[in-house]
């Protein structure tokens, strides 16, 4: 069973996206959730036998505890064996199966119901119905048999909500497709029946919830790693550098060969020196009165 959305114009159950295929209203990011039904049997279903379980064995062994300490502050460790050797834990044994046996009888009576479950951006929520209810079964759940004088084929018996915000544990138990959700961390608040066409839809709602949490006790599959930060290195300004001059060597004349006005120059030829300037009379007596000053 896929995703759904409940588009709150034309108030229908539609395919989870952007848009209602029906009216054509833009449906919230939000809006996507799994719903589903289960039918349920107390006496063979195992989270009922827990919950009476949890608190059947921490009474009786309280019972036990306090028994034993009054016995030993009454009559000393001796009046303790002697309680001990005299069949107490038996009897209290026994008591405690009773308790049990009558456990049984009352899951009998109560017959089965229905479980509607529902996984949304809000958090987790159970409806619980009783279909086709009698005086008899009523009872046997501690309801009024008024309940069912009204000739409903369904009665309510109770809903149980937990937000994303108060998770504090999560566990998986995929023999039954089923999933535990722990608020605190040591009480058991909902535990989640899913189908095999829900499972995968109710795993993917709480990993994109909760998945990032690290306060939040989750088991692998359930946890979402980010993705390593990387550390951007800042840009070193790049320096130029001083730019290198290579002297130019005079061509030689046969480079200059095939150069446009260079037809009269000879390969062979060497450069002549460049003839010298004549020096006037005035500017020699000049030369020569300045070096006789500076001797």
């Amino acid at each position: 069973m896929a995703l759904t959305a409940y588009c709150k114009k034309c108030g229908r159950e539609v395919e989870a996206g952007g848009i209602c295929p029906v009216c054509g209203t833009r449906l919230g990011k939000t809006a996507a959730h799994a719903a589903w039904c289960v039918e349920r049997v107390p006496v063979r279903d195992w989270m009922y036998w827990n919950s009476v379980m949890r608190l059947l064995l921490p009474a009786a062994l309280v019972i036990l505890v306090l028994v034993i300490l009054l016995e030993g502050i009454a009559g000393g460790p001796e009046s303790v064996e002697r309680m001990l050797s005299t069949g107490f834990p038996v009897v209290l044994g026994a008591i405690l199966g009773g308790v049990l046996l009558l456990v049984l009888v009352i899951f009998l009576l109560q017959g089965k119901e229905l479980s509607d479950f529902v996984v949304d951006s809000r958090g987790i929520h159970e409806t619980r119905y009783l279909p086709n209810p009698t005086p008899l079964k009523l009872i046997a759940r501690l309801k009024s048999p008024a309940l069912g004088s009204n000739a409903a084929a369904v009665v309510r018996l109770g809903e149980r909500d937990l937000a994303w915000k108060n998770v504090a544990r999560v566990q998986l138990w995929p023999e039954k497709t089923m999933i535990l959700y722990y608020s605190p961390a040591w009480l058991l608040r909902i535990p989640v029946v899913c189908t095999p066409y829900t499972w995968e839809d109710v795993m993917g709602l709480t990993r994109d919830r909760i998945g990032r949490k690290k306060k939040i006790q989750l088991p692998p599959s359930l946890v979402v790693t980010a993705p390593a930060a990387s550390r951007r290195r800042r840009a070193q300004p790049v320096r130029p550098e001083p730019p290198t001059f290579v002297p130019e060597e005079p061509m030689a004349a046969e480079e200059l060969a095939g150069f446009p006005g260079t037809e009269g120059i000879e390969p062979d030829a060497e450069q002549k020196p460049a003839p010298e300037r004549p020096v006037s009379a005035g500017t020699a007596e000049f030369s020569a009165d300045v070096a006789d000053g500076e001797t």
